[in-house]
């Protein structure tokens, strides 16, 4: 018991590091797949992803030069976009780990994760940061694909924390 007036420390078991572990890997699973998607679509459209779209936004507002808008990400553009989007993805594990316990549900917390994550990045941080329009203003099976996307992902990184937590 902690002394009154001090707060007790937190302590993570080897069961909560596995649970983060797995969070993450499941993150890096999903957030590979979304990129595998992602550059499938630019090479059958012929046009740059949404990713790369923000990479050039984020360029642009750090006063660095960009490819023309139009033009199709280099194997050097391409390693920076999808490794950033890989950087996000196991960032996103770790929240879902902090955010949840070893009891949450795989389909409960995973969806509301999803959901969560997809309103933070899409809906406020892209927004606010000027790297990308408002999703309000997109179509709607824009916001349809965006938001299958995220609760896949979540569902992913959920069944990873839980699968690794019980090894």
């Amino acid at each position: 018991m902690p002394e009154a007036g001090t707060l007790p420390t937190p302590t993570v078991g080897a069961g909560d590091g596995r649970r983060f572990a797995g969070a993450v890997a499941g993150a890096l699973v999903a957030g590979i797949g979304i990129t595998a998607l992602l550059m499938s679509g630019e090479r059958k459209s012929g046009t740059p992803s949404e990713l790369a779209d923000i990479e050039r936004a984020g360029l642009a507002k750090l006063g660095q030069s960009a490819p023309a808008d139009d033009a199709m990400p280099d194997p050097r553009e391409q390693a920076v976009i999808q490794g950033g989007h890989l950087l996000l993805s196991g960032a996103a594990g770790v929240a879902y780990a902090l955010a949840t316990d070893e009891e949450a549900s795989v389909v409960a917390s995973g969806i509301g994760f999803g959901l969560a994550f997809y309103a933070a990045m899409h809906w406020v941080a892209g927004p606010l940061l000027g790297l990308k329009a408002p999703e309000w203003r997109s179509d709607k099976a824009t916001i349809g694909t965006h938001t299958l996307l995220h609760v896949g992902f979540g569902l992913v990184t959920a069944a990873g924390a839980k699968l690794a937590a019980k090894r």
